[in-house]
């Protein structure tokens, strides 16, 4: 899984397909990252424990005082857990579903090169309940990537897929760790579960609302979908639209991804 010549614009009902990863997006993804990582705003000094701090060392001898440390108040991105869940129902059928797989292979491919950040996966869709299938994860033997598109058909349940994959998230956090799962998704949930409050976009919400307060991020992309719903799911400033132009999700995503780590460090 390379960076290949422009392919984001064709259309595969099934079978297999390799994912086209965008360099300015993988690019623009990184740099973000380490932007956070390095930013002087994401330490705080002058603390009575920490990390020796080199540039208030020198205060112990010349002044005998302690506050000679820092601590860090950003997230490491050496500690993220990063979830992609991804609408697999039949209206994906098309360029939605190798949109959707595109934007996969090119967060994969952001984030390999930071060993300890954990990317991991998922597409769903639903008849009376939601199916979840894994088609990455860090270790995963065979990558399934290039299997996406087999996997669409049926409902969409967006927020009863969120509600199992937090639940597998919430299970296994620590504390030295932040998790953010991803929705990708082309439209509105169509299926109802047990379970559903009020209307399924309500449930969503509180879905979403349920995961913050245990300290799981959501974001959302809307692919060809209403972002204005999607954002009443998500988050009012977690969601980016994506219509197929790379340039403008590079920067968008962008924005919103800082922002995002930046709410939930917290």
């Amino acid at each position: 899984m390379g960076t290949q010549p422009d392919r984001s614009h064709e259309v595969v009902r099934y079978g297999h397909r390799e994912p086209y990863v965008h360099g300015g997006t993988v690019a623009s993804i990184q740099t973000v990252f380490n932007r956070m990582r390095l930013s002087h705003t994401g330490w705080a000094r002058r603390e009575l424990h920490g990390r020796l701090d080199g540039q208030q060392a020198w205060r112990y001898d010349a002044r005998n005082q302690v506050d000679i440390f820092r601590e860090r108040r950003m997230p490491s991105p050496t500690k993220l857990n990063v979830h992609l869940l991804l609408d697999a129902s039949g209206s994906m059928s098309g360029e939605r579903a190798c949109r959707a797989q595109d934007l996969a292979g090119t967060f994969v491919e952001a984030f390999k090169r930071i060993p300890t950040v954990r990317i991991h996966v998922y597409q769903h869709n639903a008849n009376q309940v939601a199916n979840v299938y894994r088609v990455f994860k860090p270790g995963m033997s065979t990558v399934k990537l290039n299997t996406m598109l087999g996997n669409i058909g049926g409902g969409n349940a967006d927020g009863f897929a969120l509600q199992a994959i937090g639940q597998v998230v919430t299970a296994h956090q620590r504390r030295d760790e932040q998790d953010l799962i991803i929705v990708i998704s082309d439209g509105l949930p169509s299926v109802t579960g047990a379970g559903a409050t009020g209307n399924i976009i309500d449930h969503s919400t509180l879905v979403t609302q349920n995961l913050h307060r245990k300290g799981v991020m959501v974001m959302g992309v809307a692919i060809a979908g209403d972002v204005n719903a999607h954002r009443a799911m998500y988050g009012e400033d977690n969601v980016v639209g994506f219509s197929g132009d790379w340039g403008k999700l590079s920067r968008d995503f962008a924005a919103v991804f800082g922002a995002v780590l930046r709410k939930g460090a917290k």
